[in-house]
Parts: C-alpha cells; sequence; structure tokens
C-alpha cells in the first residue's frame, strides 16, 4: 500500500501549500490593493521631493537676494521636462495640484488611491505630515521652514 500513502501524503501536502497561500494573500491583500499602495508611497515620495526642492530654492535665493523670493507660478517653469523630479501622478500622469500662496506658503495636492496608516499591512508614511486619506489630499506648505521629512 506505499502507493496510496504516497498519493494521501501528496494531497496533504498540495492542502498545505494552497492554505499557506491563501494566508499569505489574506495577510498582504491582493496583488492591485498593493499595487495601489505603492503608487500612494510614489505619490508622498514625489510630493516630498518638491517639497524639498522648492524650500532648497527659495532659501538659495533669500540668502542672495536677502529677501522674500516668491514661489514659481508653476512648477513646470521651475523644473520643465528632463529633470529627475516627478511632477505627475504616477499612474495617470496627471501633474500634481500647485498652489502658490502669500510669500513662501503653498499647497501640494495629489490624489491618493488608499488612506495610509489605516492597519500593521498599510504603508506607513514617513512623518505623520504625510498622512492621508483616499481621495484628495492638500498640504499646506512653506518654503521659507524646514520641509516636513
Amino acid at each position: 500500500m506505499p502507493g496510496r500513502r504516497d498519493l494521501v501524503l501528496a494531497g496533504s501536502a498540495a492542502v498545505v501549500v494552497v492554505a499557506v497561500l491563501g494566508f499569505g494573500f489574506h495577510l498582504l491583500g491582493p496583488p492591485r490593493g498593493q499595487r495601489a499602495i505603492s503608487a500612494d508611497e510614489r505619490r508622498v515620495s514625489d510630493l516630498r521631493t518638491i517639497a524639498q526642492q522648492l524650500n532648497l530654492r527659495t532659501n538659495a535665493q533669500q540668502i542672495h537676494a536677502r529677501q522674500g523670493a516668491p514661489l514659481p507660478a508653476t512648477l513646470e517653469k521651475e523644473w520643465p521636462r528632463g529633470y529627475s523630479i516627478h511632477l505627475n501622478d504616477p499612474l495617470t500622469n496627471v501633474p500634481y495640484e500647485y498652489h502658490p500662496r502669500a510669500g513662501t506658503a503653498y499647497e501640494l495636492c495629489a490624489v491618493f488611491e488608499t488612506a495610509s496608516a489605516e492597519g500593521d499591512a498599510e504603508y506607513q508614511p514617513p512623518s505623520p505630515f504625510w498622512r492621508h486619506t483616499s481621495g484628495r489630499r492638500c498640504f499646506e506648505l512653506d518654503a521659507g521652514k524646514p520641509a516636513p521629512w
């Protein structure tokens, strides 16, 4: 009866493999959900880079001019195509929203697919400042102050 025993062991092993895979998908979520989280991570990273670069630009102009330098009217004028700064959403290719305000204040907006910090398996942004809900979220920033990490 070794053939029957081998068949039972092979079937049991297959059931264990399927159960482990199912549990893994349950913990991680479907691949589509992981892609959405990854895209949101990229959006936060892009917005952080834009904020840091605007901060560096403003500080350098203030040192040289010894006065408050105005922010650019658009991000595209500041960083035309070819720069390593991503100004567009990684999935939709729609430009991130940028709204200069009074002085060195400005707003950056993006549309997120997921909410950050919803659970242990969710993406945790680098700073509480960058937490977001799903949907459109705007961040109020000031280029004259250190950019939030």
